[in-house]
Order: structure tokens, then sequence, then C-alpha cells
């Protein structure tokens, strides 16, 4: 990518030592060695964190001073023992979740002008408040550029909207629960329901099970922490009714045990969470949503956007034009 050619020479010339590590001797290599101004250039190196340490020992530097940035299963190794450590979007799984950053352009795809920036600010303790907001904002277009892009996910929000609106028009309930900041979510999309998104219209059934404060007292002390929303459950669920469980870690114990009971109950069961959940919620819900970030507040702007997606859909699908 040209972007990354340019970022290269970049770097250059701003003062960073720059190395390429490989472990791969080959044609294409030897051209890329000859293509850019490497300061150092370690080819068919099956030892890279050993190649890495005798070089900043070389210069003189801490490995806290080093950033990497790497995809592979190779680069595994490295990530947890530098300074800074980072991949591209389409970096390994393995490789996404160890890396402090995962940027989000792919490899060859400008990822490292994206890097360049990230280290630039890195050197900037001043920030300044207009350009601060507009990176802000380029990060949250950008999700929902990708979010626009995947197919898959557009389709399972869709299967949701759709079930949503089948279920409530027989009499079921929407029920919504998460913790912090996706408590509030969870209430704000209860609040689209119950009271209206666009249209003058009945009230639709829906529900945050996060708002009765003697109920999650009671149960928290009597019961644990993690059982307050399933023993909700228990009392007011059906099998008509969807249950959306909202996290952005995908690792809340309190929602991971309601969505196992609503599934055992024969709910619809939904997963609100990000790129970085665990394994075991694909098996565990009827639809898990990841917004395509690890970024918490980002994370939390996809997942309102999807609950208002569903509001207006559902009210839309419900109540036909003209009708009340």
């Amino acid at each position: 990518n040209i972007k990354d050619i340019d970022a290269i020479f970049e770097l250059k010339r701003r003062g960073y030592h720059l190395a390429a590590v490989t472990g791969e001797d080959t044609e294409i290599v030897n051209y890329f060695r000859g293509r850019f101004p490497w300061d150092y250039f370690y080819c068919g190196c099956k030892k890279k964190l050993d190649a890495i340490r005798a070089l900043v020992d070389k210069l003189g530097l801490s490995m806290e001073q080093a950033a990497y940035i790497g995809d592979g299963k190779y680069d595994l190794e490295i990530l947890p023992h530098v300074g800074l450590s980072v991949c591209p979007a389409d970096a390994i799984r393995e490789a996404r979740l160890q890396a402090d950053v995962v940027l989000h352009q792919a490899g060859g795809g400008g990822c490292v002008w994206e890097l360049l920036s990230i280290l630039e600010a890195c050197q900037q303790p001043d920030i300044d408040p207009g350009r601060y907001f507009l990176t802000r904002m380029a990060d949250h277009q950008l999700i929902f550029k990708k979010m626009a892009a995947d197919q898959a996910l557009s389709s399972k929000i869709a299967s949701v909207g759709q079930a949503l609106s089948d279920r409530l028009k027989k009499g079921g309930q929407l029920l919504l629960c998460g913790n912090g900041g996706s408590a509030a979510d969870a209430q704000h999309i209860a609040a689209e329901f119950v009271g209206r998104f666009y249209k003058e219209r009945p009230a639709l059934r829906a529900e945050a099970l996060t708002t009765n404060t003697s109920v999650l007292t009671a149960v928290g002390n009597d019961y644990g922490y993690e059982r307050i929303f399933a023993r909700q459950l228990e009392a007011k669920a059906g099998p008509d009714d969807v249950l959306v469980g909202i996290s952005t870690s995908g690792g809340s114990k309190n929602v991971l045990e309601a969505l196992r009971l609503g599934k055992k109950m024969g709910l619809l069961t939904v997963m609100l969470t990000g790129a970085r959940y665990p394994s075991e919620l694909d098996g565990l819900c009827d639809f898990v949503l990841s917004a395509p970030s690890e970024i918490t507040p980002r994370i939390q702007e996809a997942h309102i956007f999807i609950g208002h997606f569903w509001a207006e859909f559902v009210e839309s699908k419900i109540f036909s034009a003209g009708q009340v």
C-alpha cells in the first residue's frame, strides 16, 4: 500500500530506529530489504525475541522503548515483552488478544501509517482538544463502516429485529440486562419500546432487569451477585420472550448466568458484546452480536445504534402507517 510505503520513510525521517525481523529468507524478503530504509534487517531469524533484545541492548535502550507490530503466530512470543505491542486488524485472533493496540487497518492497507500516528501521540503529552475530538470521531465512523461491510453481522441484527417483531406482536416481551454503562443501555433500549420511537402507538412490552434496587440488593445478598438477573427471569419470563444481555467484554458473570437460564427456559437469547469475547458465548446464545471494536465506549455506541434500529424496525413492522 502506498500509504505504508510513505509511512516507513516518514518513520525514518522522524528519527525512529527501524528494524524488520522475519523467519523467511526468500526473494520477496530480499526485495523488501532493499526497498525500504531499514536500520536493521534480520531475515531467516528463528529466534525473533532474542534478536530484538540484542538490538535494544546494542542501541542502549530498554524493551519498554520498543514498539513492535506483528500479525502471526511467530509474533506471539514478542508482543508481551515490548513497551508497545501492535497488530493490524487482520492479525490472527491470538495476536489481537495479546496486543496493546489493534489497528483499524489490515496489513498492507495503511496500517503502518496508522501506527505512526499512534507513536506520535505517545510522544505528545499535551492534547489538542480539536484534534482529539476528530480522532475519536474517526474511530466512531470506522466502526460503523466495518459494521455496514459485515454482511453476517447485519444479517444477525436484522434476524433479531424480525424475531422481536414476531414475539412482541404475539404478546411476548423484551428483557434486557447489563452492568454499569451496559445497565444504562438496557434501560435506554427498554424505554424506546415502552414509550415510542417515531410513531404514536400502543406501548410495547420491554423491561430492563437493572432497575429494581430492592430486588437487586436482596438477590445479591441472599443468592450472590451472579444471580441478580437470572432470579428475575424465573419470576417473569416466558418462552415467547426475548432476552438481550449486554456486556462489552462478553464476560459479565451475571449476564452469562441469565443467558444460560434464558436458553434453558426457551427464550430467544441475544448477547451484545465487543470484538474480544469468550468463545463460550457462541454456544450459549442464539445470537452473538459483536461490535467490531475492543474499545469500551465505541462498543457501547454501536450497541445503542443496534437498539435504536430494533426499536424503529419493530415499531414500523407492528404498527403500519396511520395505525395507532
